[in-house]
């Protein structure tokens, strides 16, 4: 092994969709490896010094393979509707977004998150976004 195969570096592994799935450090002459282990499609690259962090995966994805930070899929994370069961909280979620619901994960299909309940109280939702964006939780005050 030469000097430059043995060199340590920073990397990531990431998917078709661009989520980085691993981070860490390893040999250059290791790199290849490490994206067989996840199969078709992911992809290993080093990651500059400066770009590295240890929860890379928490803040960027991968877009046309360049590293590029995650945006965020709502401004508005709390609302309030009356707890009639007809008055109706919707807005618009980023594609391929799902809602984890009574211990479910329950895909969004249309792109569009609506609730309505009778039920007085707070109701928190955790959404699971896609990769290039953050993962977010909306609060719905029903009154």
């Amino acid at each position: 092994m030469t000097a430059l195969e043995d060199r340590t570096l920073h990397y990531i592994v990431y998917g078709p969709d661009g989520a980085i799935r691993q981070s860490g450090d390893c040999a250059l002459s290791l790199l290849p490896h490490y994206a067989a282990i996840y199969g078709q499609g992911f992809k290993a690259i080093e990651v500059p010094a400066d770009q590295y962090r240890r929860d890379i995966d928490a803040h960027c994805y991968v877009l046309d393979g360049v590293i590029t930070s995650k945006g965020t899929a709502l401004d508005v994370t709390e609302y309030t509707v009356k707890a009639d069961g007809v008055d109706l909280v919707r807005f618009a979620v980023p594609a391929g977004t799902s809602v984890l619901h009574a211990g479910d994960i329950v895909a969004i299909e249309d792109d569009v998150f609506e609730f309505t309940t009778d039920v007085l109280g707070d109701h928190r939702f955790s959404f699971i976004a896609p990769a290039a964006f953050h993962h977010f939780e909306v609060t719905i005050h029903a009154v």
